[in-house]
Formats: C-alpha cells, structure tokens, sequence
C-alpha cells in the first residue's frame, strides 16, 4: 500500500521533496496557504502588464543542484525552462566614486581585478585558495548532505579548521587585503544568507567561492519560472497540489505526526509530514505542544529581511548592468543600525535588479523595471513598517538621487514597496526575515534546524530556515535531505 506524504507549504523545498517523494511512489498532497507556488520566489506585473518583476531570489548560482534534481527523477532541467550564463554577476559601484564589475569568467575578473585593485593581484590568488579550501571542507557536512555530528566528527581535524569558523568574514577579509574596496565587495557575501559580515563566521566565505567559481545565471522569462517547472514536475510524477489551504497546526499522536489541522477545522491524515514552513513558525505555531520545546529554538536571532522597490522606469540606463550594487560609505555602521538598533540604516547600501537587461520582454522598449533591495531589520518595537513605510520609501528614493539618479522620480511609471511585515504576514517568515535563523554566530550551522525534527516523529523539514540554509539550490538540497530521511524512516 503507498504511503501517503503531506507537505506543508509549495515553496522551493516543499516541491523539491514532493518531486522526490512522488517520483518514488509516495502518495503526496500539498497544502498552500496561498494561490501560486514558490513562497518567497514570486513574480509581479504592473497593471498594464508592461512591467515584470522577480520579487524574491533575482540570481541562480550550484546550476547543477537543479539539473540533480531533474536528472534524478528522470527528467532534464533543460526541457522545462532555459539557464542564461550571465556575463557578470554584479557590477559594483563604490563610495569614492570607483566602479568594479564581476565578471563571471575568472581570467576575466583577474584582469578587473588587476585594473581596479591593482595591489591586490596575489592577495586574490592567496583568498581564492582559502576560500576553495573552506567550500572543499563544508561541501560534505554542510551543504551537500544532512547535518551530522558523526560524520562531523570523523572529518579530517586539519580539514575542520580550514572552515575558519573563529574569526568573522570582515576579520578574515581585512587580512588579505589592503583596499577597503575590496574587502567591502568580499564581506557583502553574507548578506545572500541574511548575516552580518562583522558577526557571521569566516565559514561563510564559502558564498563568494560558489559565484565566483561556478557563475550566476537568469531564468529566461524570469526567475518564477524555476518554480513553475518545479511544479509542473511534481505534478506530471502525480502529487496534488492543493491551494488557498491554511494549516492550522499538526495532528500528533504518542509525539508523532499524524496529520495537519486545515484552519477550516478539516483533519487530514498521512503516514509522514514534511514542512516547507518557516522552521520556528512551525515550532512555535504548528504544534499543539510548542511549550515543550526547548527554550533555545524561541531565543534564535532572525536573519535580516528586506525593503524593496519594484519600479518602472521610463528611462534606460546604459551604465547598469543586470545586477548592481551602490554601497554606503560606512559599512559597519550600517549593519549595525540593522542589527544592533534594528532600524533600517540610515545610508542603505542598494542593490538594483534590472531583468530587462538580460531579458528584454521584462519591460517597454527604451525602458527597465528595477527591482530596489536594501537590508533592512528583522521585525522589533525599534521600528513599526505600518506606520514609517513611506517615511522609509523617501529615505531610499534620496539615496538614489544622491548614487547618481537625480531625476528618478520624473521617470517612475509603476511603483510598489515590499516591507518585512509583508514577509510575515503572506509567508509566515519568522519575525519578518527573508533567510529564517541568522547566521551571526559561530554555533549557526549546528543550531540551525535539521531536516529530520528532533522533537517529533515523522516531522521532517524542508525549507531555507532549516539545513542546509536559505538560497535557492540550498532550499532545494533542504527538499532532497527531507525527502531521503523519511524515505529511509518509512521503508
């Protein structure tokens, strides 16, 4: 008799363990709160339909995660949607007024290396060995399989130290390089996992090996359409998606998971859960003895989250690239303003999204739909969005103004903000953040959630809040790991 499989949530890692489950004949259903797949990857039109818009994840870096994925069931990425190389990850603009591009092919960002850093030449060559012997030494524990602690503890005592795991990023930076520029472009890695350069260990210099050497690439049609593929697979192997379904809290039985409680009060019973919800939402919400729960799992800092800007400009900008970075001139003070004030800084650094660079039915001709992020905090009293959203709006337009786009108010034709208070309320992200657990400690890799629930059986999650981490191939690892465990506990 098949065994029948629920999953909570249709993002990125629920549909990646239902494609696994179903592939291998579990009966699957999925339960979404909302009316379209992907959580936090989703995509917005203007009114007109003239302007398109990623909202969540804007780059792909590991494109042989997704390929897995496919291959695995067997299936081919390259039948579902088209992986665009870019031909530069990011261009970078600095305070002084310098310019830095990240091209993708490696002897050619040795070249602009060279030509904007032109000191730190070998320094680079030294970094680049680090930080390849930092991916080389997590690869096995902390990205490509489940967490363990045995197979944490039968690694090479000479490899473990090589995760640099007791200086911060900055303070590993700092030491091979000389130029601050530099170093500001290295320590902005952090925040693709919602931490701070100044706290998160050294081990996540693991994240500008991974671009660097393996490159970025786009989505044609736009980065949604990962996620229509990967529910298009689930369906084609037979799970059910069911839509506009709110799970109230889960069914347990002798500390097991039986089944969810749909907030319409319906009860549905399966041999298995798996969560694609944000992991302490789960905890903390989902389960009728939460109380239990270790006082650890409530005390776990949030990630950063976000603000964003979704607009179309009537203007094109032939000095942007597809992805852009204008960075504050104080750095430090401005993750400590999100994190030690928690209030959204006062000179963001921005990040500028333009898709129709690379795509050029994202927006009019002779136009660009910029997709604006800055960092913002994590959901506290210091600082209510309902309220000071607009407030925050002007902050961010004046910033523009001030990086080199004076007149860029004349030229919005569409516009609409994204606050973390909407994270919280449409994805029930933990406090408002976009990443789940931060990554500001050197225990973050141990305390993050497992994918297999230590506290209920048959609970098992799959989600960017828990191990591997947040990032869309580490979400859809977390969905491989979810699926393989409870294939393992189920046989």
């Amino acid at each position: 008799m098949r065994k029948k499989v629920i999953v909570i949530g249709a993002g990125l890692g629920g549909l990646a363990a239902a494609i696994r489950l179903a592939y291998h004949n579990y009966e699957v259903h999925i339960f979404e709160r909302n009316h379209a797949v992907g959580g936090k990857m989703q995509e917005l039109r203007s009114p007109d339909g003239c302007y398109r818009f990623d909202t969540g994840p804007t780059l792909i870096t590991m494109p042989f995660v997704f390929e897995a994925l496919f291959q695995d069931v067997g299936k081919k990425l390259s039948d579902y949607l088209t992986l665009l190389p870019l031909e530069a990850a990011c261009k970078y603009f600095f305070a002084d007024g310098s310019e830095f591009t990240a091209y993708c092919d490696l002897q050619r960002l040795r070249k602009e290396i060279a030509r904007v850093f032109p000191t730190e030449k070998e320094n680079f060559e030294r970094y680049f060995a680090y930080i390849k012997k930092i991916y080389e030494a997590t690869a096995d524990n902390f990205i490509y399989n489940p967490f363990s602690l045995l197979r944490l503890f039968k690694t090479n005592p000479l490899q473990f130290f090589q995760i640099d795991a007791f200086s911060t990023v900055h303070q590993s930076n700092a030491r091979f390089f000389s130029d601050k520029r530099i170093v500001q472009f290295l320590d902005r890695f952090p925040t693709y996992v919602g931490a701070s350069p100044y706290l998160a260990p050294a081990t996540l210099n693991v994240i500008p090996f991974v671009e660097l050497a393996f490159g970025g690439f786009y989505v044609k049609g736009g980065m949604y359409r990962l996620a229509e593929a990967y529910q298009r697979l689930a369906e084609e192997l037979g799970a059910t998606l069911h839509f506009g379904q709110d799970v109230k809290r889960l069914v347990l039985h002798n500390n097991t998971a039986t089944g969810i409680e749909l907030q319409s009060g319906e009860r549905i019973y399966a041999d298995a859960i798996v969560s694609n919800d944000d992991a302490l939402h789960l905890y903390q919400d989902l389960l009728p003895n939460a109380k239990h729960l270790p006082k650890r799992l409530a005390n776990l800092e949030a990630s950063c989250s976000g603000f964003v800007l979704c607009l179309g400009i009537a203007k094109e900008h032939p000095q942007l690239w597809h992805h852009n970075i204008f960075f504050s001139s104080d750095y430090h003070n401005e993750f400590a303003e999100i994190f030690t004030h928690r209030v959204p800084p006062s000179e963001p650094t921005i990040y500028i999204s333009i898709s129709s660079k690379s795509d050029s039915g994202q927006a009019p001709k002779g136009k660009e739909n910029w997709f604006v992020l800055v960092n913002a905090p994590y959901l506290s009293e210091a600082f209510d969005w309902e309220q000071q959203k607009t407030a925050y709006r002007h902050v961010v337009i004046e910033r523009l103004k001030a990086v080199g786009f004076a007149d860029i108010e004349s030229y919005i034709e569409f516009e609409t903000m994204l606050t973390p208070l909407d994270l919280k309320q449409k994805f029930n992200a933990y406090r408002g953040s976009i990443y789940g657990v931060s990554s500001n400690s050197r225990s973050a890799a141990f305390l993050r959630p497992k994918n297999r629930s230590p506290f209920v059986k048959r609970l098992y999650l799959a989600t960017g809040s828990a191990h591997p981490g947040g990032g869309t191939p580490m979400v859809t690892l977390s969905g491989k790991f979810a699926a393989e465990l409870l294939m393992q506990d189920l046989q």
